[in-house]
């Protein structure tokens, strides 16, 4: 039997079973016995801190009924004797151990990372420890003292636990992913000196030295102007430090294996999942992205579709995203779509809700879809005709909202571009309702591809962002991650004049030995999906420019690709929002596509455009 709740909303479970325990002052009754953890609670103190110091004439007699009830859940089986909720002298006692309870679990996990010698480690106790929280603890008991004090306890090592794990990240040398999460952590909670320390670290080692020591100016100022201090001798051991360079701040990059690297977009068709850049590089749009979900947690809503070329890092992006909201106590849910399934109505909305029903107790889920969320139950369950009309967009967008209400929602929708037109309008209804609810839309889009009216008009709304060419100092990083050392400067110019600095064909060229005389088939098999998935016109365009490597006007294009002259604009439009053109020019954009798309063409083809 384990007990959750501690860390958000109260259930009882056993097995894959959660168990409903019942009416608040049930809920109350075991709070109380669970905040003290295992000792005996005198009848008087239970009464007085359940009534708040008001008890009525049969509170004793009431207590005995909620306990009888709270029994019939939390007892395994039938006894003589209760073993889990027992009657001691004078008072009630819990007996569970630290593992049947979430905030149990959570504390041991953060002990064990308190005494882990090694960073690694200790990240990985403290990202399970932190992955137990779905919302602030005892929410359900505020208003009350000993919830309130209990509650305050948990937040204080669940803080601390999170800067715990920056910290653990930064001497793995993975600052820039720290860095977002720290911006927003050290302006959340700015009297927390450490928040500042670990932000002007990260800076620093991300080649930031100028906005570290504003970081450090930026505290002095909070602290002098709010509360009156100076810095504490860590701040400022800090910026003396910073001033003077010390090599005590640098961290060697530690070697990594070629293979041991995060993914990032898979392909198209495959669904193989390819080796690239992080987000090194990317700590202005992860800043924007923790100042979405800041606002929403005020329920302020938030918004926005990061906008890239295939290859760019859009998904690594959103998936770093997603991670800064599971810090942050959102439920996420993370929605990948497909070009086969755009025909399936609502199919974004099936991903995103379905799982997240399932996970809830049966009360629970009938709650959920109850009233004006009722529609939603055909969109969720059903496989057949659904209903159309404004009454499915507004139950799918009550659900939400309930859903938020539980804990701030983060919906993150991948490759939007091939969504189905039924979703793209439901989360067009959503985003223009969220400015008053804690629910985040955060969405991907490749340019170049699946363009229609809709899509564009929905993008306008969620307010696109483009992802910018990783700097040379990220692809520097990224090349030492991949090749286990720092890369030889002829190496890395070469592999970046080879791919245009393309953080997937950058990646995948460096992994497989940074030979620009070949090229890697999964590079091949990459481009010749997105070109596939552009159309017949820009497979053939770029066909025929991979043949004819710039030489030639328009017309000689047309004709080698077998098309109209009136289609090629469309087409070359098509590519260069694919990041696939060279400029103007009628030219493949960098040496690795024409090497890709020339071995992905048919012989028999090839031998012809030779010939033409």
């Amino acid at each position: 039997m384990v007990l959750f709740g501690v860390l958000g909303s109260l259930e009882a479970g056993r097995g894959d079973t959660r168990l409903d325990v019942g009416t608040p002052r049930n809920r109350a009754v075991l709070a109380r016995l669970l905040v003290s953890r295992g000792n005996v609670v005198p009848l008087d103190r239970l009464i007085d801190d359940l009534w708040e110091g008001a008890p009525p004439r049969q509170a004793l007699s009431s207590l005995r009924t909620f306990i009888c009830q709270l029994r019939r859940v939390l007892e395994p089986a039938a006894r003589a004797k209760p073993t889990v909720l027992v009657t001691e002298p004078g008072g009630y006692v819990l007996r569970v151990t630290g593992e049947q309870t979430d905030s149990g679990r959570f504390e041991r996990l953060f002990r064990q990372a308190c005494a882990a010698g090694e960073p690694g480690v200790a990240l990985e106790s403290l990202e399970e420890a932190l992955g137990l929280w779905r919302g602030p603890a005892y929410t359900e008991f505020s208003a009350t003292t000993w919830g309130r004090a209990e509650a305050s306890r948990l937040e204080e090592l669940r803080v601390t636990a999170g800067e715990r794990r920056l910290d653990a990240l930064l001497a793995l040398g993975r600052h820039a992913e720290a860095v977002p999460e720290l911006e927003v952590l050290a302006r959340s909670q700015p009297t927390r000196e450490e928040g500042w320390r670990l932000l002007a670290l990260g800076l620093y080692r991300s080649a930031r030295q100028s906005d570290a020591l504003a970081v450090l100016r930026e505290a002095r100022s909070y602290l002098a102007g709010q509360l009156g201090i100076d810095p504490g001798p860590e701040l400022q051991r800090l910026e003396a430090d910073i001033l003077a360079q010390r090599p005590s701040l640098d961290l060697p990059a530690p070697p990594v294996r070629a293979r041991e690297r995060e993914a990032t977009e898979p392909e198209p068709a495959t669904g193989r999942t390819p080796v690239a850049i992080r987000c090194l590089g990317r700590d202005a749009l992860l800043a924007l992205a923790g100042a979405k979900l800041v606002a929403a947690e005020s329920g302020a809503g938030g918004s926005v579709v990061f906008e890239g070329a295939p290859g760019s890092g859009r998904t690594q992006v959103l998936l770093a995203a997603e991670a800064l909201a599971q810090v942050h106590g959102f439920t996420a849910a993370r929605v990948r779509t497909h070009p086969l399934e755009q025909d399936l109505p609502y199919g974004v909305a099936r991903q995103i809700f379905e799982p997240l029903l399932r996970s809830l107790p049966a009360q629970e889920r009938e709650r959920m879809l109850a009233g004006a969320a009722a529609p939603a139950a055909a969109v969720v369950w059903d496989n057949g005709p659904l209903t159309q009309g404004p009454a499915v967009l507004h139950a799918l967008y009550r659900l939400a909202v309930r859903l938020a209400e539980r804990a701030p929602l983060l919906l993150a929708v991948d490759d939007l571009q091939w969504c189905d037109p039924q979703s793209l309008r439901w989360l067009a209804y959503l985003v223009r309702r969220s400015e008053r609810v804690p629910v985040v839309v955060m969405a991907t889009r490749a340019t170049g591809v699946g363009d229609h009216p809709a899509l564009d008009d929905l993008c306008s709304l969620l307010g696109p962002v483009p992802l910018p060419a990783p700097s040379r100092q990220a692809v520097q990083a990224m090349a030492a991650e991949l090749l286990g050392h720092p890369p030889d400067r002829s190496v890395l110019e070469a592999a970046l004049h080879h791919t245009g600095g393309n953080a997937y064909l950058l990646s995948e060229h460096l992994a497989a030995g940074a030979d620009p005389r070949s090229c890697p088939p999964a590079i091949t098999r990459w481009v010749g999906d997105w070109l596939r998935q552009a159309g017949p016109g820009p497979l053939a365009a770029a066909r025929a420019m991979a043949a004819l490597d710039g030489h030639g006007e328009p017309d000689d294009v047309a004709v080698t690709a077998r098309m109209d002259a009136a289609e090629l604009p469309g087409a070359l439009y098509a590519l260069a929002e694919m990041g696939f053109l060279a400029g103007d020019s009628l030219r493949l954009a960098h040496p690795a596509l024409r090497q890709a798309v020339l071995d992905g063409m048919p012989r028999g083809m090839l031998q012809g455009s030779s010939r033409s």
